[in-house]
């Protein structure tokens, strides 16, 4: 019983320390602004709201999450941008579709509305997909 709780102590103190995830993926999101302005951008999950973020021109906001072990993990985002507004899920089934193989999506927000890819490539390139237009 001493070996087993030290073992526990150990093992809770090295995944705290790497800061990596344990059996389940590390997931990367980029929002990434291609529009003339900035937007703003407001991230949440049933579990965690990432807040609210002003997103400059030509740069984006990013955030990671360690998937849950059953990889339902899911995350929406609200976007306000010239007067436009629309919400989406930037991670779902849906991005997950897109995305599995590399746990990494890259969103475009563009004046004509949402992109996403799991390659971080220029637009326009066929590894974009066109998701949402702005409402």
């Amino acid at each position: 019983m001493h070996h087993f709780l030290l073992y526990i102590i150990l093992t809770s103190s090295l995944i705290s320390i790497t800061n990596s995830c344990f059996f389940t993926p590390k997931w990367n999101v980029y929002l990434i602004n291609d529009t003339p302005d900035s937007f703003a951008a407001h991230v949440m999950s049933k579990d965690d709201d990432l807040g609210n973020h002003t997103v400059p021109p030509n740069a984006n906001y990013y955030f990671s999450f360690c998937d849950r072990w059953d990889r339902t993990s899911q995350f929406d985002a609200e976007f306000w941008w010239d007067k436009k507004y629309q919400c989406l899920g930037v991670v779902n089934d849906f991005a997950r579709s897109k995305c599995h193989w590399l746990a990494r999506c890259y969103w475009l927000v563009r004046p004509e509305g949402f992109y996403v890819s799991m390659y971080n490539v220029p637009f326009p390139r066929p590894e974009w997909t066109f998701v949402k237009s702005w409402g």
